[in-house]
């Protein structure tokens, strides 16, 4: 299976890089297969012999060497559950929108047979050409088909195709891989970097992003690409410290500035220093003392409204005069407590 993935990325970056300008989908096809000619294990290697009936909801293009390309009606091609990508721009599909309109649909997507729902499909890789094309009022979408894929393939293929267009954002990941491990399709974080490549240390540090506050992520969600990894992960540091509004706010500033990793790093160690850093509160002492000058004692006071009273007093009757007037200047009952 590993080397059938590989050999499915392969081809699908090919063709993508491969189909520029094409009249119409004979012709984009055989443009496609002029740019996969350099992988002679062709795009869908070892997939099962089909045949044009057994696709019988959907036109088919081309079918050679058991590739299938094939229009899929939208309304029968179900997003991928599995996604690595989770989060879309509008304006970003609107674009697509208009090129599609222009110039139609240039590169195929890569989708599979649901296994539940006869006659429908699920999308593997395309995910923002098919919500440009439904924006632009088109009916199908060109797909290539594959099958016997696990719900970790189904996965892992998205993540690859994405990765490599450098289109997945900290954030999709995140979200991604919490459903995997919450589903049981994986059932520790080491399975995550086995499947993804990436070390522990990334793929802990991404999902800590999802314990930042909702309305943090709300932010971050308007344009996911813009916060990395490590400024991600700074913030959830920072947020401990300076709490969800001002992250809040830090958010939208690495969004609209552009601040750098370093830049939040910087900002977040300073607000650590300064929330560790006690503040020395300035005291006044007054003495108190006798008619003939001798000391009985002080009364100190601090700017946080806090004041002390320690004086000795060893007349029995002049003791009790002041006990009595603080209490009554407190309120305090006379029994002793």
């Amino acid at each position: 299976m590993a080397t059938k993935l590989k050999s499915l990325k392969a081809g699908m970056l090919a063709g993508m890089a491969a189909e520029k300008t094409r009249s119409d989908a004979i012709d984009r096809f055989a443009r496609a297969e002029a740019a996969l000619s350099e992988h002679p294990n062709g795009l869908l290697q070892n997939q099962r012999p089909q045949t044009t009936a057994t696709f019988s909801a959907e036109s088919t293009i081309a079918n050679t060497e058991g590739r299938l390309l094939i229009r899929v009606p939208i309304a029968n091609l179900h997003d991928n559950p599995f996604n690595a990508r989770r989060i879309y721009d509008p304006a970003v599909v609107q674009e697509r929108a208009a090129s599609i309109a222009t110039h139609g649909q240039k590169t195929p997507g890569l989708a599979a047979p649901d296994p539940a729902r006869p006659g429908q499909y699920i999308l593997i890789d395309g995910h923002y050409r098919k919500r440009a094309l439904a924006s632009a009022g088109k009916l199908e979408m060109e797909c290539f088909i594959e099958d016997d894929l696990s719900d970790l393939d189904f996965y892992r293929l998205s993540f690859l195709l994405n990765e490599q267009r450098s289109d997945q954002s900290a954030l999709d990941n995140a979200i991604a891989w919490r459903q995997l491990l919450d589903e049981g399709k994986v059932q520790k974080e080491e399975e995550i970097c086995e499947l993804t490549g990436m070390s522990a240390g990334t793929v802990n540090k991404t999902l800590a992003l999802l314990k930042l506050p909702e309305s943090v992520l709300a932010v971050m969600r308007e344009r996911p690409s813009a916060i990395g990894i490590s400024a991600g992960y700074e913030l959830t540091l920072y947020c401990k410290i300076a709490g969800e509004d001002r992250t809040r706010e830090l958010a939208t500033r690495i969004m609209n500035d552009g601040l750098s990793s370093r830049e939040v790093e910087s900002i977040r160690k300073h607000a650590q220093e300064g929330k560790s850093r006690k503040v020395k509160e300035i005291s006044r002492q007054y003495k108190i003392r006798t008619e003939a000058g001798q000391l009985l004692g002080t009364i100190k006071e601090w700017d946080s409204g806090r004041i002390m009273l320690d004086v000795q007093l060893t007349d029995r009757n002049a003791r009790e005069d002041l006990l009595e007037v603080l209490k009554a200047r407190f309120g305090l009952d006379k029994t002793l407590l």
